[in-house]
């Protein structure tokens, strides 16, 4: 089977992983005996609802407190800001790890290895409230406010703390992974050769070592994005960044109730977004290895 009709087959299947996910809170209902019970009913109709208000639009409308809006007019600006800072993560922190996991395998530097590990180490939240912490200890002592520590209204938006928390997460593993396989690579035979010719170390590192090191990153760009995708539901909530988590944390209970339609179109909506951050992952690194193979 090739791989264009394995994508096409996986579509219905995700599309169903979606909606299954989407009717758990409709499905696992308390039955008032401290149990919960399965209330397929329910689930059922909430399926059967979507798929019948799609030709009318209704499956597209969603209540923000008590004004209805729809989904299609407000998932663009919030589709672009969760993009914005996915993409400069994924890119920079990519490039970061890259380069900092090439000097940490030549590196006899253990002590600084060991402070990267255990900021890599730090669960995401709590390194977002250094960060915001720090500016308020800062601003407190000095009366500067070196940076906005979360977003207040549309026209005073944090930009550089929410960026440096994109980029630091996804770095961090980057660091560890590429550390690993430049170190298993270095200690090839082929390179002992290279060395044997005389090649300049840069040169060894570069265009023998790293081409070799980019396709094991390639082969791990769907855990990489499963970290950035699980990363941003924490920076948005936190510095209360209006992209697509934060649609789904403000809007999926209203007053009427749990809104199923919002859900799915949001999953959804997250799945394109990390098909698109993939393929401009893998592009850039396939310019890497283009680049390197010169």
């Amino acid at each position: 089977m090739s791989k264009m009709n394995r994508i096409v087959l996986s579509i219905p299947m995700v599309f169903i992983l979606v909606l299954i996910m989407a009717e758990l809170p409709l499905l696992l209902q308390p039955d008032g005996s401290h149990s919960i019970r399965l209330d397929w009913p329910q689930g059922a109709a909430s399926i059967k609802a979507y798929f019948s208000g799609i030709p009318t639009g209704d499956s597209f409308r969603f209540l923000s407190g008590q004004n209805t809006l729809s989904f299609w007019e407000q998932i663009g600006s919030y589709f672009i800001i969760s993009f914005g800072y996915l993409a400069c993560g994924a890119l920079i922190g990519t490039t970061i790890g890259v380069l900092i996991g090439i000097y940490f395998s030549l590196s006899r530097a253990e002590w600084l290895k060991r402070t990267v590990e255990f900021l890599g180490a730090m669960p995401d939240f709590v390194s977002i409230l250094l960060l915001q912490f720090l500016v308020v200890f800062v601003a407190s002592k000095t009366g500067v406010v070196l940076f906005q520590i979360a977003t207040l209204s549309v026209k005073e938006p944090a930009i550089v703390l929410p960026l440096v928390s994109s980029i630091l997460i996804p770095a961090s593993y980057m660091i560890r992974n590429v550390t690993m396989q430049m170190t298993y690579t270095l200690a090839e035979d082929y390179i002992g050769f290279a060395k044997a010719r005389g090649l300049r170390k840069l040169y060894i590192v570069f265009y023998h070592a790293l081409p070799n090191v980019l396709p094991f990153i390639r082969a791990d760009l769907h855990k990489f994005l499963g970290i950035l995708i699980g990363n941003i539901f924490i920076v948005e909530y936190l510095y209360n960044l209006h992209g697509l988590t934060m649609l789904l944390f403000s809007n999926v209970y209203s007053y009427s109730g749990y809104q199923f339609p919002l859900v799915v179109n949001g999953l959804l909506t997250l799945l394109l977004l990390y098909a698109v951050i993939y393929t401009l992952l893998k592009t850039y690194l396939w310019g890497w290895e283009k680049v390197l193979s010169r």
